[in-house]
């Protein structure tokens, strides 16, 4: 049996390339994490606090928030290691959120915040809004605060408690409108009903009260067929319904939708759709409600 002469310089070579990323204990790490969703909860009043949800192959060592886009060097001063960011209301300006690893690596940026085309929306009404972040996007709403201060005041308190955060838009019509913030999933069922606190039932404000129709793109108040049982599920008119203006007694507007019915509300409405028992309106995927939060 021959044994191979001992070559120490093979050993040599091994160890140069395991020290160059040949997988060895001194693999060089280029892969950068992902931040992968960010939330919103309200701490105190005029104040929201953005928290990023991030991961990497070893260890997330720092996150940065910032007004712009541009993706910052992983010494620049705005990252710390803290994955939360408090900003104070009206928010002034679009929010983003990356995150760096030990490495230096950094991930690519993700929304934090209403995106600048919201927020330029809201800047430009006079009435109070809010930002709707979903699994499909986002969008924007101006409440008409004057002309109905009750169905307004009654939104705002289940924005500002966060329940619409994981509801999902569970009625989808796309001739007619899309209806959501009651439900965490589809069926429709007991198990599905968002949990947290309901507020009593609101007194119905009219159109013919508050001259608001329900037209292309403007937000009403879901109800039954009693006609003071409003409570938190919404609905937005995708095409002009003025006629809910009367029938059964009408249903109350309160706002519209000012940013992102273009593209995220049509989103929704073109979901393919199933029969949920009654009626051909249940999502296959129904899209979630991330966060909502007023902007002003």
């Amino acid at each position: 049996m021959r044994i191979a002469q001992w070559n120490p310089m093979i050993l040599i070579s091994t160890a140069i390339l395991a020290s160059c990323g040949g997988g060895g204990s001194g693999s060089i790490d280029t892969v950068a994490p992902t931040v992968s969703g960010v939330s919103v909860s309200r701490n105190t009043p005029g104040q929201i606090t953005l928290t990023a949800n991030a991961t990497d192959n070893t260890a997330v060592t720092g996150y940065c928030f910032k007004s712009v886009s541009t993706t910052p060097q992983s010494t620049d001063a705005c990252f710390t290691t803290t994955a939360s960011n408090t900003i104070t209301l009206p928010q002034i300006s679009a929010m983003y959120v990356w995150a760096k690893d030990a490495a230096g690596n950094i991930s690519s940026a993700l929304p934090a915040g209403c995106l600048l085309a919201g927020v330029t929306a809201s800047q430009a009404s006079a009435l109070p809004t809010v930002c709707v972040m979903t699994s499909l996007g986002q969008f924007v709403l101006e409440l008409e605060s004057s002309k109905a201060p009750l169905t307004v005041a009654n939104f705002l308190k289940y924005v500002n408690d966060g329940f619409y955060s994981q509801t999902v838009f569970h009625r989808v019509i796309s001739n007619f409108m899309v209806q959501g913030g009651g439900y965490t999933g589809v069926p429709i069922s007991s198990s599905n009903v968002k949990t947290g606190t309901v507020y009593s039932a609101i007194n119905l404000e009219t159109p013919a009260s508050t001259g608001l129709s329900n037209t292309t793109g403007t937000i009403s108040m879901a109800r039954t067929s009693v006609l003071n049982s409003a409570t938190n599920q919404f609905f937005i008119n995708v095409v002009d319904n003025s006629s809910l203006d009367t029938s059964g007694g009408g249903y109350a507007v309160f706002g519209r939708v000012i940013s992102g019915m273009d593209t995220t509300i049509q989103s929704i409405r073109n979901l393919p759709v199933q029969s949920n028992g009654s009626e051909v309106s249940q999502p296959l995927t129904p899209p979630v409600v991330t966060w909502a939060y007023a902007l002003k």
